[in-house]
């Protein structure tokens, strides 16, 4: 009888700390910041001028944005093309999470008002939609994507 039993108990046992096992959590990375990033590819010779169009306008703002606790950081990265269809320049931008991306009619105010004040300074809406302009005929806006920091546990 005993041995009978036996078999029974340890297959038992072992379909009850089955779920325990299975439930660990073996990825050895933890999620940390989220970024957008935005792959630009300037037009021959015009990576510079883009660089100061976005000096001009973009680094102003973004900064401010870090300011006033929008955004975590941000990173302008610049380099060379590594084949005819790669882009040059990335603008990373990092969030300290997803729900900070998310609609929020305070977060879009402040964003609106760090707009409407850069377009005052740079001279009007009209002058920042000529600046547009000027962009597209610099650069192809190749995507963006957004993208989560992974972090050793």
């Amino acid at each position: 009888m005993r041995t009978i039993l036996r078999p029974f108990v340890l297959l038992s046992l072992a379909l009850c700390t089955a779920p325990l096992l299975i439930a660990q959590d073996d990825n050895p990375f933890k999620e940390g910041s989220v970024f957008t990033v935005a792959m630009i590819r300037t037009e021959a010779n015009s990576q510079e001028g883009y660089l100061k169009k976005l000096n001009d306008y973009w680094y102003p703002m973004i900064t401010t944005a870090k300011e006033q606790g929008l955004i975590t950081s941000f990173t302008l990265l610049a380099g060379e093309f590594a084949n005819q269809d790669d882009y040059d320049v990335m603008m990373l931008v990092e969030y300290p999470n997803l729900a900070a991306m998310d609609p929020d009619p305070a977060r879009e105010a402040k964003w609106k008002a760090i707009r409407d004040a850069l377009d005052a300074k740079v001279g009007g809406k009209d002058k920042v939609n000529a600046m547009t302009e000027q962009f597209g005929q610099m650069r192809e806006y190749m995507g963006n994507k957004v993208m989560r920091e992974m972090l050793p546990k």
